[in-house]
């Protein structure tokens, strides 16, 4: 069954995170089914299909019962970015222009400060470049040459290729990246090439830049090739065991992969371009997050997506996300047209630790992962993280076992958090609160980078939340930043919303191609170059099988002599003299719209270097609905002492069962919201609510706390002092710095 065909039944989404893997069943009447278990590194295909047994168990099946019934699977995988971090990848040999294989050396000059932290540039001594991403010893040069209008100037003969195969083979490199110069005007060498290896060495990974990343720039067009050529084995075998996988199990469909510019793809094509589904699970919970949006009358968002790892942000305007053509990884740049998510390493296993030079407490970026995972899960793990400090906060509960029957153990975080406590002079409670006020100012940090410094005005935005862990924290890292409301969508459906968002993603393609066109635009240059991109689409959407393609055109423009480039939707009709003026238009108004009033210069003129055209399959979906929602007070199941740093004790606090919250449930906090998957903090001052669609919304005003919650707090203190005496509320900005 091919990727277009109407059939009926389950969508299934698949998300490989740092600590869980998660699955998400969309049933043809719209409920959804949550499957959640650890992730299985370096055999990632078991949790793969151990989320899908859980999430099917949920459904009264079986995993066979459930894939039969199945009409789309798809995986947002992190297999390919954990081998670039780690650099467990293929020994890749680079095939470049004569003349020109240092420029992967070169790095276009950028090399020092590509990837590096603050602290790295400032400290110019012990900074340095990363490494080149091919050793000069594997990369070979080509006796070729096209010029940049694409005309032959040194041929490219069966010989010289043959010599190079012959150096490739001695210096036993198990794929292959060809970038030779000017390939985008004329891809013909690179295609002779392409076919010599391939003919003389079958089982080869080999990839090409005309087909990886077809645009101008050499060094991240290279880049680019060889990152595909590294990962390319790895990725080719691991969709090959996740294809192999569901079909034994009876998934009669194609299986389709994230995409990291946010649409899906056949095993066929993420394997031939395994670069393509980086970060392919944080940008399905964006993308998700917009359409989820638009019809929950939500279309500005800021996005958050704390897991075990990381932290990732996007923001979504109007209900469209952004977009970024020229991305950092591993500390070289890439084109790589991906949705616009950062990240910062703080994440539930984020480690704390203390800087050996100023003797103060620092958490991540470094994250104890799946395994051993945080101290409390009972894997091993050395280190205290912030999900034991949230356990030891009393946020998170040891009585409620997390994913796989994970329960959490209380005494083992304690006493790895007494014990670095005390080399900083603070009680384990106070450490715990130390390392939580530390991990939220930096993904408070990241959130107003995504949206302050980039001109955007949070008061216009409303936070969503998702995420296992962003339910302990949202509450803190997003009251300082301005927006009114967090949203936790769809209930326990946030802790698993970026497998979520892949049930929501279509099948898309994406041809792109360089191009120098300045105002007063040539149309017939303009609509020939859209002419070409369209058919080459068009074939792949027909052999594909879409639903109801849709195209979409877009440009990249910029004004002369600038560096980055504008994306621009292109207006509708034939691409005539009106259409160029229009378009024009658009990009002044763009410009304006992105880097603030009175910067567009159109006296100036502008040029198109990029065109683009996305082709995407419009699938049908059952619409969110909300369900009537009657005001009601929520009632307490329980109580927990919680620390809370507002009141400077441990205090009890209410216990709510995020289950048992119906549409217009209500409840003010402090309170603790508990759901299979995911914890909710309601600090003091703050409310939160649920709405028809089952979201939470957390209400950040605060009211001020009077005297009986403050003596309340008092009589309810259960944490010890600090070691030099002063009282554990007066420790938890001490332990920050």
């Amino acid at each position: 069954m091919l990727v277009g065909m109407r059939t009926p039944g389950h969508r299934i989404g698949v998300d490989i995170g740092g600590t869980f893997t998660d699955a998400v069943v969309v049933a043809p009447d719209g409920r959804l089914a949550i499957g959640k278990v650890s992730t299985t590194p370096p055999d990632f295909a078991t949790g793969f299909f151990g989320a899908i047994d859980a999430a099917a168990a949920r459904l009264g099946l079986d995993a066979r019962g459930l894939l039969s019934a199945t009409r789309s699977l798809a995986h947002g995988t992190t297999v390919g970015i954990n081998a670039l971090v780690t650099g467990d990848v293929a020994r890749v040999g680079l095939l470049a222009t004569k003349g020109h294989g240092d420029a992967i050396r070169i790095m276009g000059g950028g090399g020092r400060v590509l990837g590096a932290s603050l602290e790295e540039l400032l400290d110019y001594q012990r900074s340095s470049r990363a490494d080149p991403v091919v050793p000069r010893e594997r990369v070979f040069e080509l006796d070729e040459r096209i010029d940049r209008d694409g005309r032959v100037v040194v041929a490219l003969s069966d010989a010289a290729i043959d010599r190079a195969v012959d150096r490739l083979i001695a210096a036993g490199v198990e794929s292959v990246a060809v970038a030779l110069l000017f390939s985008f005007a004329n891809p013909t060498h690179e295609e002779r090439t392409l076919a010599r290896i391939r003919a003389r060495c079958p089982g080869l990974f080999v990839c090409a830049s005309h087909e990886v990343a077809p645009r101008i720039g050499e060094y991240p067009r290279m880049v680019s090739t060889v990152l595909n050529a590294q990962i390319g084995p790895l990725m080719r075998g691991y969709i090959e065991e996740i294809v192999r996988g569901a079909r034994e199990r009876g998934f009669a469909g194609e299986v389709l992969f994230g995409q990291s510019e946010g649409g899906l793809s056949t095993a066929e094509q993420a394997s031939r371009f395994p670069l393509t589904t980086l970060q392919s699970g944080p940008v399905a919970g964006v993308v998700g997050s917009a359409r989820a949006g638009r019809e929950m009358g939500q279309p500005n968002v800021v996005v958050t997506d704390m897991g075990g790892t990381t932290l990732d942000v996007a923001t979504i305007e109007a209900g469209r996300v952004a977009y970024r053509y020229e991305n950092e990884v591993v500390r070289q740049l890439a084109y790589l047209r991906k949705v616009d998510v950062e990240s910062v390493g703080a994440g539930g296993g984020s480690i704390a630790w203390i800087h050996a030079q100023s003797g103060s407490l620092r958490v991540g970026p470094r994250s104890a992962g799946a395994r051993p995972g945080p101290i409390c899960y009972g894997r091993g793990g050395r280190e205290p993280t912030v999900t034991d400090a949230d356990l030891m906060l009393g946020i998170l509960s040891p009585e409620r076992p997390l994913a796989d029957g994970l329960r959490l153990d209380l005494a083992a975080a304690e006493k790895a958090l007494d014990e670095l406590g005390a080399r900083l002079g603070l009680s384990a409670e106070a450490c715990a609160a130390g390392i939580v006020e530390i991990v939220d100012s930096r993904m408070e940090d990241l959130v107003r980078r995504m949206t302050v410094q980039r001109g955007a005005d949070p008061r216009d935005f409303v936070l969503w939340a998702f995420g296992g862990a962003s339910g302990a924290h949202a509450g803190l890292y997003g009251r300082g930043i301005g927006v009114r409301e967090i949203v936790f969508p769809m209930g326990d459906a946030a802790s698993v919303w970026s497998a979520y968002g892949l049930t929501r993603l279509d099948p898309a393609c994406t041809y792109e191609a360089s191009v120098a066109l300045r105002t007063p635009l040539d149309a017939t240059a303009l609509a020939g170059g859209f002419a070409t991109l369209e058919a080459r689409a068009r074939a792949h959407a027909k052999i594909a099988r879409f639903e109801s393609p849709v195209v979409l055109r877009r440009v990249g423009m910029r004004y002369p002599l600038q560096v980055h480039e504008v994306e621009i939707d292109c207006p509708e009709g034939p691409v005539d003299a009106r259409f160029g003026e229009r378009l024009v238009e658009r990009f002044h108004r763009a410009y304006e719209g992105r880097y603030g009033a009175g910067a567009a210069y159109a006296d100036a003129g502008a040029e198109i270097t990029s065109l683009r055209v996305v082709m995407r399959s419009r699938t049908e979906r059952r619409p969110l609905a909300p369900a009537p929602a009657v005001d009601h007070r929520a009632e307490p199941v329980g109580q927990r002492g919680v620390y809370w740093r507002e009141l400077a004790a441990r205090v009890e606090t209410p216990l709510y069962e995020g289950a048992a919250l119906a549409p217009g449930a209500a409840l003010d906090g402090p309170g603790i919201v508990e759901f299979p998957h995911t914890t909710i903090a309601v600090r003091p001052g703050q409310g939160l609510r649920c709405d028809g669609f089952g979201n939470l919304i957390l209400r950040l005003a605060e009211r001020p706390v009077d005297g009986a919650t403050a003596a309340r707090a008092e009589r309810s203190v259960h944490g010890g002092p600090r070691r030099d005496g002063a009282s554990v509320g007066a420790t938890g900005r001490g332990a920050a710095t």
